[in-house]
């Protein structure tokens, strides 16, 4: 097993596996080290909801919940599905359901809130929608409110901000 660490400052850029004994220095040496006069930002890890992994010089862009809430109130569904490349449908309903619950729709929706939702995106919905909501649920993106009610997750939305805080602005 190892970890991955990654050194970013002015014209230097550094990134190294290292072994789990290395772990210890590591943290020792962040926490002598640190800087907490400069705000950090989280680095977005995917250009997309289900991109490769890769970092971003613009970090910029949604960091709490309600930041998250507000870009997609301001963005059409089909919108967000192209910009952030959604390939399968647990995907889809995730980003969908938050669009929804951010535009003020009903909260826990149903599947059948769905079906509308894929339509006012120009999406077709999903053919196996069980299979696929539970797939999301499964992934910790969307929580069973009751057993035909779900809502969106904090850890699903906080896997929207990073795909949103890829994009350019």
């Amino acid at each position: 097993m190892s970890f991955k660490i990654i050194i970013q400052a002015s014209g230097l850029n550094i990134s190294a596996n290292l072994k789990d004994e290395a772990l210890v220095a590591a943290i020792q040496l962040v926490q002598q080290h640190r800087d907490d006069s400069i705000p950090t930002i989280p680095i977005p890890t995917t250009a997309s909801l289900s991109g490769p992994a890769g970092n971003s010089d613009t970090m910029a862009g949604p960091v709490t919940e309600e930041e998250i809430k507000t870009t997609l109130r301001n963005r059409g569904g089909a919108e967000l599905l192209n910009q952030l490349g959604c390939d399968s449908f647990p995907e889809k309903i995730l980003l969908l359901g938050a669009w929804h619950e951010a535009r003020g729709g009903t909260t826990p929706w149903r599947s059948a809130d769905m079906d509308e939702i894929f339509k006012l995106a120009k999406e077709s919905p999903p053919a196996n929608f069980p299979r696929d909501i539970k797939n999301a649920i499964k992934s910790g993106w969307i929580h069973n409110e009751t057993p035909r009610t779900y809502v969106v997750t904090r850890t699903g939305m906080q896997k929207i901000g990073q795909a949103l805080r890829s994009l350019p602005s």
